[in-house]
């Protein structure tokens, strides 16, 4: 039997019939891709601890228009996302982006590393806020990456956000007040491009998080 191996990054599960789910992942190998995983949802799966939202994952799954998951082994769980409230909802909202703004079993290598790197990065973080500027720095760079540039005038520190590295976004000195505008800009202009809402965003919000001060 001919089977499918891609390296993923689960960002959705969605509940099908009475056990099974729909696993959404990003994957270096074929970019956003869907498998059916029969069921996931009881007790004794042995699927359950390798396919956790925003895990990374190595995927076996045959077929063709809904593979079917046949095996997951773990790479990364990112841990730490799990157990802070906070951070999964920004890693949540990063991946409801990958969801909406990328093409089904479109390959992109560059938007696969980014949000690996993104999510590691989130993993490491002693501390998450809600206007940090690593959301921001990701948002845009994921944006460059797809081809929808955001105009520079529409904030003076968007061209600054491109060009920082997830390694050294700590250092910025943006001031807090900023990166709560610099928020509302960038989710704007997302939205005006998928002509949609994100859902995350009023999730974020109901978390009522402190703005960092960075001084």
């Amino acid at each position: 039997m001919k089977y499918k191996k891609l390296t993923g990054i689960i960002l959705k599960k969605q509940n099908y019939r009475e056990a099974d789910q729909i696993v959404s992942a990003f994957t270096r190998e074929a970019g956003k891709v869907r498998v059916l995983a029969r069921s996931l949802r009881k007790p004794s799966s042995k699927l359950n601890f390798a396919v956790q939202d925003l895990s990374e994952t190595e995927i076996y799954a045959t077929g063709n228009q809904l593979p079917t998951l046949i095996g997951a082994k773990p790479l990364r769980q990112f841990t730490s996302l799990r157990e802070d409230l906070k951070k999964m909802a920004i890693g949540f909202y990063a991946a409801e982006l990958m969801l909406k703004m990328t093409a089904d079993e479109h390959p992109n290598p560059e938007a696969y590393d980014l949000l690996s790197e993104f999510l590691a990065c989130l993993d490491k973080l002693d501390y998450s806020v809600r206007y940090y500027p690593l959301l921001e720095c990701f948002s845009v760079k994921l944006l460059d990456s797809l081809g929808f540039k955001i105009p520079d005038n529409l904030h003076p520190d968007l061209d600054f956000l491109s060009k920082l590295e997830f390694a050294g976004f700590h250092r910025t000195e943006i001031e807090s007040d900023k990166i709560e505008q610099l928020h509302r800009v960038i989710n704007k202009f997302i939205e005006y491009i998928l002509e949609r809402n994100i859902k995350s965003e009023p999730f974020l919000d109901s978390l009522e998080f402190k703005v960092l001060n960075f001084e």
